[in-house]
């Protein structure tokens, strides 16, 4: 069973940053790795409310994934830090994370969701595309990996 909730206690924040820090030791050989560490050591950092939000996953009770959105300009919107471990991928747990993101973006008023994946995550980039994400040109941000770019029109589904 996957259980999506927002991140708020120091608890399930400490849960995601382990998350993230594993996230960021998978990516040890990409240059801008170190800017997913400091992020971790950051949080909650910009994905508070009322503009951001921390998710963690649960499959079947154990941390097993994250992702947050937070501000970019205006009405547009930005998905950083989506991880899953390894033991659990291909069980709909990055799926179950990004519907609920979705949801979450579409009542916070964000008409525009943007975000970057490594050019190797073929996975996550199909996700991506079937949840109505299209490959976009590179977007002003801080990531300096070999990235794919993707955005989203927050229109009603």
């Amino acid at each position: 069973m996957i259980e999506v909730l927002t991140a708020l206690t120091p608890e399930d924040i400490e849960a995601v940053r382990f998350l993230v820090l594993a996230h960021a030791a998978a990516l040890r050989e990409h240059p801008g790795s170190e800017g997913v560490r400091s992020d971790a050591e950051q949080l909650p950092g910009p994905y508070t409310p009322p503009r951001g939000r921390l998710y963690l996953a649960r499959f079947e009770g154990i941390p097993a994934g994250c992702v947050a959105l937070r501000a970019l300009e205006g009405a547009i919107g930005e998905v950083k830090r989506m991880f899953v471990l390894a033991t659990v991928r291909r069980n709909g747990v990055a799926r179950a994370l990004m519907e609920r993101l979705l949801a979450d973006a579409r009542q916070m008023g964000y008409e525009t969701l943007r975000l970057g994946t490594l050019s190797e995550m073929t996975a996550a980039q199909q996700l991506y595309r079937e949840l109505g994400f299209v490959e976009i040109s590179r977007y002003p941000t801080g990531d300096q990996m070999d990235t794919v770019f993707f955005e989203r029109t927050m229109r009603a589904r």
